[in-house]
């Protein structure tokens, strides 16, 4: 597998507003530390590939284990050290095959932390990401994932970084229409639902659509990825829905017990479209409801009948802003209900049956006596 992992220059190329002390010193060599993920979004590896690189002999073990002495200025993707840091406490594979990296892992982060204790420090943007590609699919957070990047590289060596102000890629390379399609859905489900996810789970879907942008990942695991972001994309538009149902009406108006639930941990406002499939029914255009975090909420929709046989209803749940959750549901229904006209006929028919029957039997009765 062949990657530009590290490079070893003797003159710095890189625009990342140096500091003039580094300035100075433009004759010592950049080391570039930076490979394309191996995990997925739960935290899983999806393969082991990094323990072989991150080896003493690896592509990203030699440049620190065999370090040159003078000094150094360290470019460094934040998700290589996430990873390797991950790898140290224990991992697993999607595959659920034996791990090899665990102590390779602690060796490679105590080297690293040793060889770039002096020197100047700068973080790649998160994932090294191809520039063209977050331009075109999530330009919002451009400055945000050079940001984070600082951020979380910082608190995983545990001394001062400098932020890069430039991405080391634009590489417009190839995507196909479906994955393609696959992101920007998942992009916008991600950005729409961030109000109502835990804060810990924002960055990890943001981040995890920054990850597969990277020009350098293999074509089967950028569609893994992708993959997993519309699967995550998926759970999180289902994490309010309707529940399943079916019902049988016995009087003209009746309230019909419909199940909502909420899986997000923050309470969500939710307006429900409703429409009938025929006139025999009446039903509110919306209804309105709160639903707590982490919630099963059962409510009462009214309805109107105007005569027996078939129909259905149909809703859809969305919020305030008009982002629709899970898929619509269509409840069938069974009227089994008299209309008030024919109740009035049938007992007006009675009783004027009853009547007839008395006179008759009046009738007969004098009939007898005489």
């Amino acid at each position: 597998m062949k990657r530009l992992i590290v490079l070893a220059l003797t003159s710095l190329s890189i625009t990342l507003a140096l500091p003039a002390a580094d300035a100075n010193s433009l004759s010592s060599s950049t080391i570039f530390l930076t490979e394309p993920t191996h995990r997925e979004l739960d935290g899983k590896f999806i393969d082991d590939g990094l323990a072989t690189l991150i080896a003493p002999t690896g592509s990203l073990g030699a440049p620190l284990f065999n370090l040159n002495r003078g000094q150094h200025i360290w470019v460094i993707d934040p998700l290589l050290v996430e990873e390797v840091t991950a790898m140290s406490a224990g991992y697993t594979l999607v595959s659920g095959g034996k791990t090899l990296g665990q102590d390779l892992a602690k060796n490679w982060l105590t080297q690293l932390k040793i060889d770039t204790a002096s020197g100047s420090v700068y973080a790649m943007a998160y994932g090294n990401p191809s520039e063209y590609w977050v331009n075109r699919l999530s330009p919002h957070n451009k400055s945000y994932i050079l940001a984070i990047a600082q951020s979380k590289l910082t608190t995983l060596l545990g001394r001062t970084v400098f932020e890069a102000n430039e991405y080391q890629s634009n590489n417009n390379f190839y995507i196909n229409y479906n994955d393609l399609h696959s992101l920007q859905n998942a992009s916008t489900e991600f950005e729409e639902t961030s109000g109502y996810v835990a804060p810990s789970a924002i960055d990890t879907y943001r981040l995890g659509l920054v990850k597969a942008l990277n020009p350098h990942l293999t074509q089967q695991n950028r569609e893994f990825l992708i993959n997993n972001l519309a699967s995550a994309a998926g759970v999180l538009n289902n994490s309010i829905h309707l529940s399943q149902g079916k019902f049988t009406v016995t009087s003209t108006k009746q309230k019909l017990p419909i199940t909502l639930t909420n899986n997000f941990p923050t309470p969500v406002e939710v307006r429900i479209d409703i429409e009938a499939s025929n006139a025999r029914v009446s039903v509110p255009a919306t209804l309105h409801q709160l639903l707590p975090a982490n919630s099963k909420v059962q409510i009462l929709l009214p309805i109107h009948v105007y005569s027996s046989g078939g129909s259905a209803l149909t809703l859809r749940v969305s919020d305030v802003v008009g982002h629709s959750f899970g898929e619509m549901v269509v409840y069938p229904l069974t009227l089994s209900v008299i209309s008030p006209v024919a109740t009035w006929i049938t007992t007006g028919a009675a009783i004027m049956l009853f009547v007839a029957a008395s006179i008759q039997s009046l009738r007969r009765i004098r009939r007898r006596r005489k």
